[in-house]
């Protein structure tokens, strides 16, 4: 929820250009009282909270371009809590979407959906990545193994162990060739600016006090060693600041570069 009151509230409180507009994630925080929006939009200068729109939007951003720029056909978006991509694909999009989350979390997105008067466009699938995960969840649902699988995968690996990640990454090592992975990671504490320094400082702590505490922070290197090693070829990797347009910080008010998030997209 309080990724999806980030997408909200970006075209609502930031200038121009705009990452990305987020209608469905607006009605979705809406249909909820007290709404989380409501703090985004009392308080757009708070630093945590503009950090968070940051962040959400330009993963989210880099994500779909690389879903549109494969033409991609299968999506699978994992941790998905109330990612929207599905509900927010151009007309005439072929891609079909899916999205793997704990029981629970998938059971509450879809109470929320239709509270908010809205169809869910996407499929979901049933999996706790802390207990693994199995390709076969996916052929159960729908997705063609035999045909290239695009993978998103955002949000997700800080609140994993390392071995968890790595574990996930060999894993999808067994979809078909042509697939494409797509996710972000957090930064060693070294390799973090001020603002990054303090927004991990206040949201790790939440994060911890609601039992999901930040677990993996690898360096680059590292992340593509896991990779490569698993037969991942790396297209891009990149500071989330350098994934939003040239001058972009230039016209935002509330918005700055924040040194923490890693995007990464590869490719077999």
């Amino acid at each position: 929820m309080f990724s999806a009151a980030a997408r909200a509230a970006h075209p609502l409180v930031d200038d121009e250009p705009h990452l990305l507009a987020d209608e469905v994630a607006q009605r979705l925080c809406r249909a909820t009282s007290p709404s989380p929006l409501d703090y985004q939009l009392a308080q757009p200068e708070a630093a945590v909270l503009a950090a968070a729109r940051l962040s959400a939007c330009t993963r989210s951003r880099y994500a779909e371009a690389v879903v549109s720029e494969a033409g991609a056909e299968q999506v699978v978006v994992i941790g998905a809590g109330l990612d929207t991509l599905a509900n927010r694909l151009p007309p005439g999009a072929r891609a079909s979407v899916w999205l793997v989350d704990r029981p629970g979390v998938l059971a509450w997105r879809a109470r929320l959906f239709a509270e908010a008067g809205l169809v869910d466009a996407a499929h979901g699938v049933t999996a706790d990545l802390a207990q693994g995960f199995d390709l076969a969840d996916l052929a159960a649902t729908g997705v063609d193994l035999r045909r290239p699988v695009t993978v998103v995968w955002l949000g997700v690996s800080m609140y994993l162990t390392p071995q968890e990640c790595r574990r996930f990454i060999a894993t999808l090592a067994g979809l078909a060739d042509g697939s494409s992975l797509v996710f972000d990671h957090h930064l060693p504490a070294d390799l973090r600016n001020d603002a990054g320094k303090e927004y991990t400082q206040a949201v790790a702590t939440m994060a911890g006090h609601v039992g999901e505490p930040w677990q993996c922070s690898p360096a680059p290197g590292t992340v593509r060693t896991w990779l490569t090693e698993h037969g991942w070829q790396v297209e891009a990797d990149v500071d989330e600041a350098a994934a939003t347009p040239e001058g972009f910080f230039d016209r935002q008010q509330h918005l700055s570069p924040m040194r923490l998030v890693r995007l990464v997209h590869a490719t077999r």
